[in-house]
């Protein structure tokens, strides 16, 4: 059996980009922002980047349709050398919490290396609060094989940031810094 995020960071040669929640699973909403429409959004804007880096890429879903976490995962297991990445907006009863963060599974040495750097390139240009990066018990970093991680790109239950992330150009800024992160990251 291959350990959770075995493959070594220098390895990958594909990202697979997972946009969460999708179909019948909404995920948050407020502000007239709904999470699974901004994150399909983000992952498109990811994998043309990618691809135009030299970067082959590949989406867990390309259509609003509800995909199992495990099934998500998958796509990802079945090629060897492979990242994950699942992008999320993030939501809190307390709506003056902002910021983005990115998560990782406990242990995972490469998956916190990620994480590192594509924390560390969100807000350079957007200015946001860091949350930070952190390991997390999630479904999706734990049957992923690959190095993997989650990353909330903005708080859509703030009412300013909500708007922000309703823009496209600030998507598009969004998916510019995430994937420095992955460059970083590749070395």
């Amino acid at each position: 059996m291959i350990p959770v995020n075995s493959w070594a960071l220098e390895d990958f040669n594909k990202v697979v980009i997972d946009p969460g929640h999708g179909g019948r699973d909404p995920g948050s909403s407020a502000f007239g922002n709904v999470e699974k429409e901004l994150t399909l959004d983000l992952a498109r804007r990811i994998a043309k980047l990618l691809t135009a880096k030299g970067i082959s890429s590949e989406l867990t879903r390309n259509t609003d349709t509800y995909v199992e976490l495990v099934d998500r995962a998958e796509t990802a297991n079945k090629t060897p050398k492979t990242l994950f990445l699942s992008v999320h907006f993030n939501a809190h009863s307390d709506r003056s919490i902002s910021g983005t963060e990115t998560l990782y599974w406990p242990g995972s040495a490469s998956g916190r290396e990620l994480a590192s750097y594509i924390q560390s390139e969100l807000g350079r240009r957007l200015v946001t609060r860091n949350r930070g990066f952190k390991p997390e018990r999630l479904k999706v970093l734990e049957v992923t094989k690959a190095t993997a991680v989650l990353i909330e790109c903005g708080f859509i239950s703030n009412r300013w940031e909500s708007q922000r992330c309703s823009a496209e150009w600030f998507r598009q800024i969004l998916a510019e810094e995430i994937v420095q992160g992955i460059l970083r990251y590749r070395g």
